[in-house]
């Protein structure tokens, strides 16, 4: 594993292990190696494969019993389970009606009403609600930027 700039990137033994989906070369990575694998192994787990021979039932168990040590396992299962197109959909509505209001903060469709402040909120929430909360907070950023850039534009135009 190579660390360039604080980013780690997947040794090439990894990686070959991963397109050859070669289980026991996957089993012998270091637990550093494993975590940069993780997205794609929990997936591997967890989807309907298209192998339904009795050796890919056996790998994937390997598989399992790999992922059953890694604490951010649970977090990853989370975030597959959300169902991202509706996801997609409630951002688009909340742009769109972000765009109506002028970026008032006032309506969300993405995010009810908070209980407490947004940090606290934030992590005490489950995976589908951490990703709505981020989700408005980002298009709320985005919005204050294309209404400084629009303002700036306008008062530009004023000027020549």
């Amino acid at each position: 594993m190579s660390d360039s700039a604080g980013l780690q990137c997947v040794s090439p033994y990894a990686f070959e292990a991963m397109q050859k989906v070669d289980v026991a070369r996957l089993a012998a990575l270091s637990d550093p190696e494993l975590r940069l694998l993780l997205p794609c192994l929990v997936r591997m787990a967890l989807c309907a494969p298209a192998d339904q021979s009795h050796t890919w039932a056996q790998d994937k168990k390997l598989i399992l019993r790999l992922l059953s040590g890694v604490e951010a396992v649970n977090s990853i299962v989370a975030l597959l389970s959300v169902d991202f197109h509706a996801l997609e959909q409630d951002a688009r509505k909340e742009q769109q009606l972000r765009h109506k209001a002028g970026g008032s903060n006032g309506e969300s469709i993405l995010v009810s009403q908070l209980q407490h402040g947004l940090t606290l909120e934030f992590e005490h929430s489950d995976p589908l609600r951490r990703l709505r909360l981020t989700l408005s907070e980002l298009l709320a950023i985005m919005n204050k930027v294309v209404s400084q850039y629009n303002f700036f534009t306008f008062n530009m135009i004023q000027i020549q």
